[in-house]
């Protein structure tokens, strides 16, 4: 008899409390009290950070705050916010091309959300009444364990669920650890011999090693939604799992996530300096200027300051000239950290059919298609307003990561929306039908070339070969974004390396002012 889920994430967070596993996330709160400590500095020093993302507009925010001047390098011209892209349609209508939701544990986006009178709604990830597609089958995400006949699993597999697949692979995995083990998956630099061996495995692995079937890990991976993801560090899994990423639930910022980003450069004295892209950093040793040099307007111009901040991803950074050289590690992290490809496609709908034929009031849709997953928006969710379903909606149609997402990049994006609305139709038919469609968009962040990815993802050994490398000040080049920190993907870690980097440009100071005393 198949298991029936009317909650699975629900029943996947007891099971985590029950063997005294959620211990809550790793709070980055501190962080942000120990730079606010710092004080007003006497010495005001001028930095130039290069990209106008979350991390570089957070750190000319902090740094601001303790009396430096900044002036911020951001390549495009219009746009502020780096990966946090919302696209606005007619009627006040918008979707996310990148950041949509907000963990509950992830305490410093909220803080800043709160410090800016922002707004948050409850964002749905996960919904019962959603879909699972696979196979030929079609069945609610709540009775997901149906699909299960579709695979030939063996017969201890027989009757469980993705979920319980999960708890018997990745969740025992993390329940091997000593609670020192745990707190080692989140340092700069792994020393335990079980965080040590497990930053070499892959998740994929660490799945055949705990003796799940090829045909169970399909059916595991698919609906998780992370086929795309089984040759990523297992460490990056459970960092997430320890900070009950996925358990805990979301929220969302009520009118677009571009919100925050306009939020900071509101706030900012410092000069947002758009359409420079910068080519070239240079530093003249231990006391002289640091520069970068970018087109703009078609001229070439520079910028001299005390310090920099580099924000760039290392996908764009392997093209940068540096000189010098920055150190042999750094360039190796630089061309060696993988980032993971993604793209999504919007649609703006004559109607929401999904809540008026489908009773689906936000979360995602899981398929083995090309289309990877379907988001449905969650505005609607709380009140279930009829007349709210009658309007227009704004369709996640689909999101893909990995190789589904480069597969999709090969296409133009006409080509590209007309392959989403084909196989979407395959389970919401009404996608199809004349007139249905409005507006649609489609973002691919390998196509823009100041992401050249969608964002940082270890491969198996990358924590213990390349984090070090990647966080470590080059001389007064100092590295934030989502890379330089340990929550990737996520605007909380682009959010970290600010504070982090704010951190080492004060201590550096302090360091210099007492070598002159001394």
């Amino acid at each position: 008899m198949t298991m029936q889920i009317s909650n699975p994430m629900m029943n996947r967070r007891n099971f985590l409390r029950s063997l005294g596993l959620f211990t809550g996330a790793v709070a980055s709160l501190p962080l942000l009290g120990q730079v606010r400590a710092f004080g007003q500095t006497d010495e005001q020093l001028k930095v130039v950070i290069v990209g106008g993302g979350l991390a570089g507009l957070c750190t000319a925010y902090e740094l601001e705050r303790l009396g430096h001047e900044c002036v911020i390098l951001e390549a495009e011209r219009e746009h502020v916010g780096g990966r946090v892209r919302t696209v606005r349609f007619d009627n006040g209508l918008y979707g996310e091309a990148g950041a949509m939701r907000i963990p509950k544990a992830h305490d410093l986006t909220r803080h800043y959300v709160s410090e800016f009178n922002l707004e948050l709604r409850p964002f749905i990830s996960s919904n019962p009444m959603a879909y699972a597609v696979a196979r030929g089958r079609q069945v609610r995400v709540g009775d997901i364990g149906d699909l299960g006949s579709s695979y030939a699993l063996e017969s201890n597999e027989v009757g469980k669920t993705p979920d319980d697949l999960w708890v018997e692979s990745v969740v025992q995995a993390l329940e091997a650890l000593s609670e020192d083990e745990k707190r080692d998956l989140f340092a700069i630099q792994p020393s335990t011999v079980a965080v040590l061996n497990l930053d070499q495995k892959s998740l994929g692995q660490v799945w055949l090693d705990a003796g799940l079937s090829t045909e169970a890990i399909e059916y595991l991976a698919v609906g998780y939604a992370l086929e795309q993801f089984q040759f990523t560090a297992v460490t990056e899994h459970l960092r997430e799992e320890i900070d009950a990423i996925w358990i805990d639930g979301f929220d969302e910022i009520a009118g677009g996530m571009d919100l925050l980003p306009t939020a900071f450069a509101q706030r900012l004295q410092s000069e947002l300096r758009m359409g420079c892209e910068v080519f070239r950093l240079e530093q003249n040793g231990d006391s002289g200027p640091v520069a970068a040099v970018y087109r703009r307007g078609g001229q070439v111009e520079r910028e001299e300051g005390d310090v920099m901040v580099c924000t760039l991803p290392f996908s764009v950074m392997e093209r940068i000239d540096i000189a010098p050289a920055f150190s042999p590690g750094k360039q190796r992290a630089i061309r060696e950290l993988h980032y993971d490809s993604s793209v999504k496609t919007l649609a703006v709908t004559q109607r929401r059919f999904w809540e008026t034929g489908d009773n689906i009031y936000g979360g995602g849709t899981v398929t083995d298609l090309i289309t990877g997953s379907t988001y449905y928006p969650s505005d609607n969710a709380a009140t279930q307003d009829r007349a709210v379903s009658e309007g227009p909606g704004v369709l996640l149609a689909s999101y893909t990561w990995g190789d589904q997402a480069r597969r999709q990049s090969a296409l133009d994006s006409a080509a590209r929306q007309a392959l989403v609305i084909d196989q979407v139709s395959t389970f919401h038919p009404e996608l199809a039908q004349d007139g249905m469609i409005l507006q649609t968009s489609t973002w691919s962040w390998d196509h823009n070339p100041w992401s050249s990815g969608a964002y940082a993802f270890f491969l198996p050994g990358q924590h213990t070969a390349l984090h070090a490398d990647i966080i470590r000040p080059e001389g007064r080049i100092f590295i934030a974004g989502e890379h330089a920190s340990l929550n990737h993907s996520w605007m909380q870690g682009a959010l970290e390396s600010a504070l982090r980097v704010v951190q080492e440009i004060t201590g550096a100071q302090v360091q210099t002012r007492a070598k002159r005393r001394s």
